[in-house]
């Protein structure tokens, strides 16, 4: 899983209007390398490159209004 998996899902969830969104929270359990990866990959995406990286056990996201939830394995 990817930044890019989750931008991509959220894009196809958003544009399908079959899907209520209100609510929706997707979850996901991923293995502890790809889920520290992904952590990663958000934390230097949304912050400064002078914050220091502290991996989470839990990653929530909010693309659109629908809630990822990211844990680990």
């Amino acid at each position: 899983m990817t930044l890019e998996k989750v931008l991509e899902i959220a894009g196809e969830l958003i544009d399908n209007d079959n899907i209520p969104k209100e609510g929706l929270t997707i979850s996901y359990t991923l293995d502890k390398d790809i889920h520290r990866k992904l952590d990663e990959e958000l934390f230097y995406k949304t912050n400064n490159s002078h914050s220091n990286f502290k991996h989470n056990k839990t990653i929530e996201v909010n693309l659109g209004g629908i809630t990822f939830l990211f844990e680990i394995l």
